[in-house]
């Protein structure tokens, strides 16, 4: 029992600084590890520099889905006479639209989110800034103690996110504009704004934006938009959000930005294609890009090293410094609420429990919460043409959904790839309403390795918009490189029989 004296006076002397677990940054990741922690009975800190919550709750997914939900209404009321509902002379008062979204943040941050509930539970929460000492120790400026604080942890996990980047535009740095952070500040709705970026964040600000009365010009520098997506995706939301009336810009490229003389706003000037123009908007919103929020950490100080998208991590998930894990956007590789607390469990198995067990993103989901929206899990068709060669696609549109029909939502499709004779599944890409809800069905055949057909043999209930699952399904045996052989060799064999028949008949 020596040993045990040891460490309990070892303890004594450490106090309250010494920790099982260190958890830096409170966003998806960090609360994920943090209750972990709690309730595997570690002795675990949380720190973060301003409020616990993240991006996610504060700058992205949570206030975009509450502004696209007031913008999607609005869409609806303009609508509404193809329901035969008649509306006339409605308003949008932006004050009481971003009421509503700072309230949805409220209320996820008392009920989920709040500094109080994760001190209930043994988590150790310290606010305020601080870097690495050593491999071991992490130096706090505590703000509420106002205090320096040294934590000496065995694990450190390292989940500090990303913030907007902002692109070499010449007088940019120059003026005020928006990014994904700040344009939750505003109180009144630009009547021009600009987006620079055609990417997730630029087409659902830039729709929600335009649906609640702002002129929207979405400036892109390719010659798509939505460009992780596959590409007959990209090419039907560019017809669809240029129906709804945004003007997007492509193979456009930002010359030069400046402020108007004697009077509120910006002069930009474009190049579009060989085109030069010039346009004048009351805000401009950057969405082209994100960056590790690393700098401070003293991290490669300590040996911890950092690439291009942020820092580099194994398979494990351990930085370059066995001891100190790293998760979510900080290490670049999906900047996703859900991959972020996905990586979280992965890290608390790696850390917690005997063995280790490597990460595996064959199955990543996402979605895009414009309107329609756009899902995607797997390959898009260029890429498994790549990597597969020759392979089964199979599309079904929504005209040909009885519930997208009947709802009036027949914008979208679905494209599934999947291996010419066994049916696996490579790639689901969805565009339509609760794209983002359909495609889990997807996400669980790819992971457990179910093949269309198993599908095609599951109940769906009618009519939902899910039963476009079953609809696809049913499109690999009617359509599908195996069934199409099979009925080839029967129709061969038929007629090879109906040759010989006619050949013995002659005798």
């Amino acid at each position: 029992m020596q040993w045990l004296k040891v460490e309990m006076k070892r303890r004594q002397v450490a106090g309250m600084n010494e920790y099982d677990l260190t958890i830096i940054g409170g966003g998806s990741a960090g609360l994920v590890l943090a209750v972990a922690g709690a309730k595997l009975g570690k002795k675990t800190a949380l720190v973060e520099k301003h409020r616990l919550g993240g991006d996610c709750l504060w700058t992205g997914c949570v206030p975009s889905k509450a502004l696209l939900k007031s913008a999607k209404i609005a869409n609806y009321m303009r609508e509404a006479k193809k329901y035969g509902i008649m509306v006339e002379g409605f308003q949008v008062d932006f004050q009481r639209v971003m009421q509503h979204v700072r309230g949805a943040q409220e209320t996820i941050e008392q009920e989920h989110d709040n500094p109080e509930r994760f001190r209930e539970m043994g988590v150790d929460l310290i606010f305020g800034n601080g870097h690495f000492d050593t491999r071991r120790t992490f130096v706090v400026e505590d703000v509420e103690k106002g205090e320096t604080t040294t934590l000496k942890s065995k694990k450190f996990v390292i989940s500090t996110g990303s913030r907007p980047a902002t692109p070499p535009i010449p007088g940019i740095e120059s003026i005020e504009h928006l990014n994904s952070e700040n344009v939750w500040e505003l109180d009144e709705l630009p009547s021009k704004l600009l987006v620079v970026g055609a990417g997730p964040i630029g087409i659902e600000l830039g729709q929600a934006f335009h649906r609640l009365g702002s002129q929207v010009t979405i400036a892109q520098r390719s010659g798509r938009i939505l460009t992780k997506e596959d590409s007959d995706v990209s090419e039907r939301m560019l017809s669809y959000l240029r129906e709804d009336g945004l003007e997007i810009l492509l193979n456009t490229n930002l010359i030069e930005v400046m402020n108007q003389t004697g009077q509120s706003g910006h002069r930009v000037k474009l190049k579009v294609g060989d085109e030069k123009r010039e346009v004048s908007v009351d805000q401009i919103l950057v969405s082209a890009g994100r960056k590790p929020n690393i700098e401070g950490l003293a991290l490669e100080e300590i040996g911890v090293k950092v690439g291009e998208r942020g820092i580099e991590v194994n398979s494990k998930l351990q930085t370059s410094i066995k001891n100190i894990y790293a998760a979510g956007d900080v290490i670049g590789h999906y900047l996703f609420t859900h991959v972020a607390a996905f990586q979280a469990q992965k890290i608390v198995r790696n850390i917690f429990f005997p063995g280790s067990s490597s990460i595996d993103y064959s199955v990543v989901p996402w979605t895009t919460f414009c309107h329609p929206e756009v899902a995607r899990c797997g390959l898009t068709e260029e890429e498994a043409r790549s990597k597969y060669g020759d392979v089964d696609v199979f599309t079904v549109d929504l005209h040909d959904v009885d519930r997208a029909v009947a709802e009036g939502e027949t914008k979208g499709f679905i494209k599934v790839i999947a291996t010419k004779w066994t049916g696996k599944i490579l790639g689901v890409h969805l565009v339509g309403a609760n794209a983002g809800e359909v495609i889990h069905e997807f996400v669980l055949a790819m992971k457990e390795g179910l093949p269309l057909r198993k599908l095609g043999g599951v109940i769906h209930i009618y009519p939902t918009f899910s039963s476009i699952v079953w609809s696809v399904s049913g499109k690999w045996l009617a359509e599908g490189t195996l069934s199409k052989t099979v009925v080839g060799l029967i129709k061969a064999l038929v007629g090879l029989i109906k040759t010989l028949r006619g050949m013995l008949s002659k005798k």
